[in-house]
């Protein structure tokens, strides 16, 4: 066996390094036990709204935006606090992140491109814009994965503290810039386009209005959340130092998660409350009503009282 190598000597730099690192570990710790306190949470309404409903588009969607999260979190979280992790498995897996990127962020940003379709009365054009800056996302991911030497692990002191076991992808920050230029500018559109068909599909029917309200106070929500973190991911990534660059990384894709799992399940759920409501005020009227006159039997017979069968 060869011997370790002698621990590095300890510096300011170094005790600033560990002191950043360790506050970035215990951020994406919590960010992560969000993220696992809201499945529990929603897994009931999951299962009622989601798993018993149509499979469609929409539920393959909403499975990899809530089950990719929570599988690449647990690997992640693994990779943080386990002493298996060396540098060389670090840096074989680090550029996986990128990827984890696309499959987090891509189906709920298609959820939000079909919503805004649906909005829109099916405008084409519209909807393969959105799915254009979706494509150029995913362009920037595969170029940026295909640089050579610019997806490495960060590198880290050899000291045997805590702070220094965790796996960071250090990427060229112009990458994640252009990334995240893209992903802010999709988000800022849509929430525009959700607020003005909304503003304009306000009907006589409870169902629709109860179903607009909600999506254009959830987009809205949701809209704040996700930009926020981007914001604060892109702005580490140009300025804060080495440990903290990426620190709002994977927890601005997981808000991503729990958001778009809150607005589908909010949506759904309000659609089966207004249609009960709807039911409840309609069956007597339609259980008692009569056929018209033109229909009706010759004098002196019975009037028959029309029932509807429901499914």
């Amino acid at each position: 066996m060869q011997p370790h190598p002698p621990p590095d000597p300890i510096t300011p730099d170094v005790i600033q390094f560990a002191e950043d690192l360790l506050a970035f570990k215990w951020y994406f710790a919590g960010i992560f036990s969000i993220l696992i306190f809201d499945f529990f949470l929603t897994l009931v309404d999951e299962v009622e709204l989601i798993w018993k409903g149509k499979k469609g588009t929409v539920f393959y969607l909403f499975v990899m935006n809530r089950y990719c999260p929570l599988a690449f979190g647990i690997v992640t979280f693994f990779a943080y606090f386990s002493p298996l992790w060396s540098y060389e498995v670090c840096n074989r897996f680090a550029i996986v992140e990128w990827l984890q990127t696309l499959l987090i962020v891509v189906p709920a940003e298609v959820v939000l491109s079909l919503r805004v379709y649906a909005f829109s009365n099916k405008n084409r054009y519209l909807f393969a814009f959105l799915m254009s800056l979706i494509l150029a996302e995913c362009i920037i991911v595969f170029y940026a994965m295909s640089l050579p030497g610019t997806n490495d692990a960060l590198e880290l002191p050899h000291i045997p503290l805590d702070s220094f076991r965790v796996c960071i992808l250090y990427s060229d920050p112009k990458m994640d810039t252009a990334y995240l230029s893209t992903s802010i500018a999709f988000d800022c559109i849509v929430l525009a386009l959700t607020l003005f068909f909304t503003a304009s599909s306000i009907s006589g029917s409870s169902t629709t209005n109860a179903l607009v309200s909600t999506i254009r106070r959830d987009g809205t929500l949701y809209f704040c959340v996700i930009l926020s973190g981007n914001v604060v991911w892109m702005a580490l990534a140009i300025n804060a130092r080495p440990g903290l660059k990426f620190m709002n990384a994977q927890p601005s894709m997981y808000l991503t998660s729990i958001m778009i799992t809150r607005l589908t399940l909010s949506v759904r759920r309000t659609g089966v409350k207004a249609q009960e409501q709807e039911t409840a005020i309609e069956w007597p009227t339609q259980v008692f009503s009569r056929v018209s006159r033109r229909s009706a039997p010759p004098v002196g017979t019975h009037n028959e009282i029309v029932i509807p069968t429901f499914a």
